[in-house]
């Protein structure tokens, strides 16, 4: 996927996103927003919990993805935010229960997934106030 094809402006709006999506995860299982963007402090099954939401969260987003529709910004925002820490989560999990060489290479990918996530949140923080008040209204 090409996050930044879109232009800067749906780059923040990802960052919003993820941020909203981590705030969620966060308060439903009791973990701090930075463990939630990280997939850290979980159990396999907890990991694979979140994994299950978030497929369906994305799937379901998705379904409001139709031209002209007035909510389909912000489902593209919350469908890719998901799918990012959908993928974050499961190769989390598969590092906690795969052994050898399937544990470093999920825990390889896990770490890709997490500094993209990290980045599209740090970009978000540097936009300006008064730019990121639509990328605001976009990730609510």
């Amino acid at each position: 996927m090409k996050i930044d094809s879109k232009g800067h402006a749906k780059v923040y709006a990802y960052g919003n996103a993820l941020r909203h999506v981590a705030r969620l995860i966060a308060s439903a299982v009791h973990v701090s927003e930075t463990d939630a963007l990280r997939a850290r402090g979980l159990s396999a099954e907890k990991l694979d919990h979140i994994y299950r939401d978030l497929f369906s969260s994305a799937r379901r987003c998705r379904t409001f993805l139709h031209d002209g529709a007035q909510a389909s910004e912000m489902a593209d925002n919350l469908a890719t935010a998901c799918s990012i820490l959908k993928h974050l989560y499961r190769m989390r999990f598969h590092e906690e229960r795969a052994s050898g060489s399937q544990q470093v290479e999920a825990g390889d990918l896990a770490e890709r997934f997490m500094t993209l996530s990290q980045a599209l949140c740090e970009l978000r923080i540097a936009v300006p106030p008064g730019d990121c008040e639509e990328e605001q209204r976009l990730a609510a």
